[in-house]
């Protein structure tokens, strides 16, 4: 029998392997392009008998909204009896969380035997020579459908990494397509006009497969129903097929609604924070009564309780209520920011001062961020996470301009920022963390006491 300092050291093992692979999400060199295609993630699945094929799926994008959305979807879907897999992206605090059934993250143990399992398929890849080498995320991709199938998954919620139509999830043929609201992100990679970007995202519609849409801007909506139209796909507004009515505002609890579809209404407890929230409810129960088209039947009052047992961690999450309030979100663009903005107001309207602490990863731009903060008359505290993408305090500084600093000239860490923060604060005060998820899971981690994760470089000898 394996001691358990055996096992941890196969899953850092284990790890070490996963991340020494092309690594776009965390690799910090921005001048090298991504090489997005689908070949890559197609021969991949081949070489492993494409274990996607015949499963079912819910397939999600969007600029934003996309990964409480699936985890809406999913939780509601296991409360109704299905044994469901959620795939997600980034992990907040440990990598296994990318890869859940019912709600609950892999284990360690099972997460080291899909790595050595599917590590022999990489290497026919990189043996071939013809189309590049496995990258990490096409790995996750992966194991997570080798996961669900080893798993008896009744079907799958996945979502998208990013954007769409390259996306390596986009192998699948899903049962249904969602796209939550597009969104100025990633305009390196995705383009820079609403247009573009919807054009990327709607890139997941597939022939005949309908597709439940969240509320759009118009050039977004316009985008996403022509795709559909071209591709003869059903597609469903959200924000006609859900109606709500009769919101109980609960504060910090949460919000409790009333929800009608057709011609049934019931009511929903919903913990997730931010009106935003409230049209991905909209979104996550249109999906689901889609869903019936293809024998997979739920019961309201099941998905209500579903819905209403979603935890979505670093995403309007109150870290901390004594003796100044902590609240962290993982904001990084105009639209995650004024909603953030929105949130902050309504949670929090006898505040006096707030200090936000801002850290970022390259692609994102801080200064739209802390534009979208600006009502609040914040004082920032700059500070770097250890995602090796981040930017460093003086780049920060550079880019937010005449904004007010608090701390600038040294880079300094998140647990270093949030001492400052609180030296600073009062009681009456709010220390807000934001302008990426990784400042966010970082301050839940140093509040809470939890070990994290830490993944080191990864040298690895040339490839032949």
């Amino acid at each position: 029998m394996q001691t358990q300092s055996q096992e941890k050291s196969k899953y850092k093992v284990a790890i070490s392997k996963l991340l020494s692979l092309a690594d776009f999400e965390r690799k910090s060199r921005v001048n090298d392009p991504p090489d997005f295609h689908l070949k890559r993630i197609e021969r991949l699945l081949s070489y492993l008998g494409n274990p996607h094929i015949g499963q079912k799926f819910v397939h999600v994008a969007g600029s934003k909204g996309k990964g409480s959305t699936s985890a809406m979807i999913a939780w509601a879907l296991a409360e109704n009896g299905y044994t469901t897999g959620l795939f997600t992206s980034p992990s907040i605090h440990r990598i296994t969380e990318r890869f859940r059934i019912n709600g609950e993250s892999i284990s360690e143990q099972d997460f080291v035997n899909l790595v050595n399992n599917i590590w022999p398929a990489v290497e026919k890849v990189t043996a071939d020579r013809d189309i590049g080498v496995v990258s990490v995320f096409e790995f996750e991709t992966a194991m997570a459908f080798c996961h669900f199938a080893i798993s008896n998954a009744d079907i799958s919620v996945i979502e998208v990494g990013l954007g769409g139509r390259l996306d390596s999830t986009n192998i699948l043929t899903p049962l249904l397509s969602v796209i939550t609201p597009v969104s100025l992100d990633h305009v390196a990679v995705l383009g820079d006009t609403i247009e573009l970007i919807a054009g990327e995202k709607a890139g997941i519609i597939k022939p005949g497969v309908p597709v439940v849409v969240s509320p759009q801007r118009p050039e977004a909506l316009s985008v996403i129903n022509s795709r559909a139209e071209e591709l003869r796909s059903d597609l469903t507004e959200s924000k006609q097929a859900v109606s709500i009515g009769n919101i109980i505002d609960l504060g910090l609890d949460g919000t409790k609604l009333e929800v009608r579809v057709d011609d049934q209404a019931f009511d929903l407890h919903l913990r997730l924070l931010g009106d935003h929230q409230i049209d991905n409810v909209r979104t996550a129960i249109t999906a689901i009564n889609q869903l019936q088209r293809f024998g997979i039947t739920t019961i309201n009052e099941k998905t209500s309780t579903g819905i209403s047992n979603v935890q979505w961690p670093a995403r309007n999450q109150l870290v901390a209520d004594k003796p100044t309030p902590i609240f962290v979100d993982g904001a990084h663009n105009d639209a995650s920011g004024a909603a953030l903005l929105k949130s902050v107001e309504k949670l929090f309207p006898n505040r006096n001062n707030v200090i936000v602490i801002l850290g970022t990863v390259r692609g994102h731009d801080p200064s739209v961020v802390a534009r979208e903060l600006r009502p609040l008359s914040p004082k920032f505290i700059t500070t770097q996470s250890r995602h090796p993408k981040s930017l460093t305090d003086l780049e920060l500084s550079d880019a937010l301009g005449d904004s007010k600093m608090v701390v600038s000239a040294n880079t300094i860490k998140t647990v270093d920022a949030l001492e400052c923060a609180k030296r600073l604060a009062n009681s009456d005060d709010l220390i807000l963390g934001t302008g990426s998820l990784f400042i966010a899971a970082e301050i839940i981690e140093i509040e809470h006491g939890f070990e994290p994760e830490l993944y080191p470089d990864i040298k690895l000898p040339p490839r032949p």
